[in-house]
């Protein structure tokens, strides 16, 4: 299933589901009341010409509150931290998650925890750092109702122009066998 993510595309998955999620989230969760989410942006523009703050972008009073970077192929370094800090500056945002596959670069471990450190003490902003399958399934249990967020997965993959066939037809296969179990 993993070699899904390598075929050019793949790597919008993660990023339509945490938006599916985070659909559900912002209607069930006091933390994200009077929030809404930013359309999802072209996921083959690099950081510095999407001009945005993240791959997913939540809005409180419509200014910028909570961003989430998923890094499906890449482990998390100092410099994606950095990168990470600059946005958080720029956007004054209140909490920034950098979610990877791979998650962090044991030599940068240091490093990352004082600039995260550094962040929260002089900005204000929480920077979390973790895997994308452990926060998807913590995320998971916090919502009302499963199947509400796999219609709305499913719906985002079929609109999606990014996704190639073989996506969209891995992951009809996918839900047509869990329905017939």
């Amino acid at each position: 299933m993993y070699s899904l993510y390598k075929t050019h595309g793949g790597s919008k998955l993660p990023v339509l589901a945490f938006y599916a999620i985070y659909q559900l989230l912002i209607d069930e969760i006091k933390r994200y009341e009077n929030c809404t989410l930013e359309d999802l942006g072209s996921h083959t523009a690099s950081d510095r010409t999407s001009k945005s703050s993240g791959d997913i972008e939540i809005l409180k009073s419509k200014k910028h509150y909570e961003s989430i970077e998923i890094k499906l192929d890449k482990v998390i370094d100092s410099n994606m931290v950095r990168v990470a800090i600059e946005k958080i500056h720029r956007f004054n945002l209140e909490r920034y998650y950098i979610l990877s596959h791979f998650g962090i670069k044991k030599e940068d471990e240091a490093e990352i925890k004082k600039l995260i450190n550094e962040t929260k003490e002089g900005h204000g902003c929480q920077i979390i750092l973790n895997g994308i399958l452990p926060t998807i399934k913590y995320y998971l249990r916090l919502v009302n109702n499963t199947e509400k967020f796999l219609t709305k997965y499913s719906k985002l993959i079929e609109d999606d122009k990014e996704l190639k066939r073989v996506h969209k037809m891995q992951w009809n296969k996918i839900i047509k066998q869990e329905l017939q179990m």
